[in-house]
C-alpha cells in the first residue's frame, strides 16, 4: 500500500493519463479511483448505476445505503454513489473500510437486540 500511495499522491499522474485517453476513446467514461486506478466504462455505468442497481434489484431506498469509498470527491470513482444519494463515508484503505463496515454492522447488532427487548 506505502508504494501505491507514493506513486500518484496527488493524482496527477493519472490526471495526466486521463487527459490523454478522453480525447482518444470519446465513447468511454474515465475517471480516478483509489491510490493507483483509472475506470474506463461506458458513461453512466459508475458507482451510481450500481446504487441505483440495488435500489432496484432489492427494492431499497437509497436513502437507507451506506456506500463506503476512497475516492468520495469531486472527479473520484466513487463520488457518483454520493451523488446519487447514498449516505456515503470516506476510508484511506481497505484495512479501514473493513474497520467501517464491522462498526456499522455491530451497531446493526445492537439495534437488533434493543428492537427485540
Amino acid at each position: 500500500m506505502d508504494q501505491k500511495e507514493k506513486w500518484d499522491p496527488d493524482f496527477a499522474k493519472r490526471k495526466a493519463i486521463q487527459a490523454i485517453l478522453a480525447p482518444l476513446i470519446p465513447a468511454f467514461s474515465i475517471q480516478l479511483g483509489g491510490s493507483t486506478s483509472i475506470d474506463v466504462t461506458r458513461p453512466g455505468i459508475d458507482k451510481a448505476y450500481g446504487v441505483r442497481k440495488l435500489h432496484e434489484t432489492l427494492g431499497m431506498s437509497i436513502a437507507d445505503m451506506i456506500f463506503v469509498g476512497d475516492a468520495i470527491f469531486p472527479g473520484g470513482n466513487d463520488y457518483p454513489a454520493k451523488q446519487a444519494g447514498a449516505e456515503s463515508i470516506r476510508v484511506r484503505d481497505p484495512h479501514e473500510t473493513k474497520r467501517v463496515v464491522e462498526a456499522i454492522c455491530a451497531c446493526l447488532e445492537t439495534g437488533d437486540r434493543q428492537m427485540a427487548r
